[in-house]
């Protein structure tokens, strides 16, 4: 499973205003992947007193293609030397201190840009990562809830409140926020396993068996939740439902080990020798070093019962 990642993009301002000829070569430049020579001309273009603000702010993002992030700092700098009100420059700013992980900086600048617009969000996206990367956690559930009141449709809120909240150890307050995750998230998966393992913990195993078929659902090639479905068929006391889990699981997955040392030991258990026989051997020729002790315990067990006839 993946958790959320967030990807912001830098804003490039090509036709914002009247671009004078260096500053048009530039933005050709820029346009076409060659940043080295738009970097050249941009600053040429400031120096001949072109729209230096949108220049030098082009130009950090021209470093920002390069990988050059200490030289975007200098750039956004210098463009908001000249325009200090551009939120778009406070916002790159905070990019860049992002991607470098200068927290406090990042912050800093986010600050400056929600002043400009409060309710923008990739800045209030931004900021509540930043502060639960800071450790600052009332501040990022905070931050995160507002954004989710702002924006109900974003999926980024929902996910990391309810990660917070387990990690706070509340389990009900984080199901409580992924029940409320929207019908239009890309994370659907990840929610569903989330709820599993959370219910799981909380020992209703019931509602956990649910979401984890609900992911297998969507993830039919992901052999590990086989596994675990079995593993929660057989804490809610499913054993023989398990068992034929299990089998089933290694029909679909014909090397998978631990399921069949799993599924040989619900066997083992009621006796049925020869069905632990095969799946032990299974997990044995799949390498799984349980199979080979799986086979000699049948062994005994038929030794024992052969006895027990004379």
């Amino acid at each position: 499973m993946k958790k959320i990642t967030i990807l912001i993009l830098l804003v490039f301002l090509g036709k914002a205003v009247m671009a004078g000829p260096l500053q048009a070569k530039a933005d050709a430049a820029y346009n076409a992947g060659k940043y080295k020579d738009a970097v050249v001309l941009y600053k040429k273009a400031a120096l001949d007193g072109e729209n230096r603000a949108i220049c030098y702010f082009n130009c950090a993002n021209a470093y920002f293609q390069l990988d050059s992030l200490p030289q975007c700092v200098v750039y956004y700098k210098a463009a908001l030397n000249f325009a200090p009100d551009f939120f778009r420059g406070h916002l790159n700013l905070a990019i860049v201190y992002f991607t470098l992980e200068d927290i406090g900086e990042c912050i800093a600048s986010l600050s400056r840009a929600l002043e400009l617009k409060p309710d923008d969000d990739k800045a209030l996206l931004i900021q509540a990562v930043c502060f639960r990367k800071a450790g600052a956690i009332p501040d990022a559930v905070v931050a995160f809830e507002r954004l989710a009141a702002q924006y109900p449709d974003k999926d980024e809120s929902y996910i990391a409140l309810a990660e917070m909240y387990r990690d706070l150890d509340d389990n009900e307050t984080a199901i409580a926020w992924l029940m409320k995750y929207p019908d239009a998230g890309e994370n659907e998966i990840y929610v569903d396993y989330m709820l599993s393992d959370m219910y799981e913990q909380d020992n209703n195993f019931e509602r956990a068996l649910y979401y984890v078929k609900r992911t297998l659902e969507k993830e039919p090639q992901n052999r590990s939740l086989y596994y675990r479905i079995c593993i929660l068929l057989e804490k809610t006391g499913n054993d023989l439902v398990a068992l034929e889990e299990a089998r089933k699981g290694i029909e679909l997955f014909p090397d998978f080990g631990d399921l069949a040392v799993f599924g040989g030991n619900i066997a083992v258990k009621y006796e049925k020798l020869d069905v632990a026989q095969r799946l032990y051997t299974i997990a044995d020729q799949a390498g799984n070093p349980y199979g080979i002790v799986g086979l000699e315990n049948v062994r005994k067990m038929r030794l024992g019962r052969v006895a027990s006839e004379e």
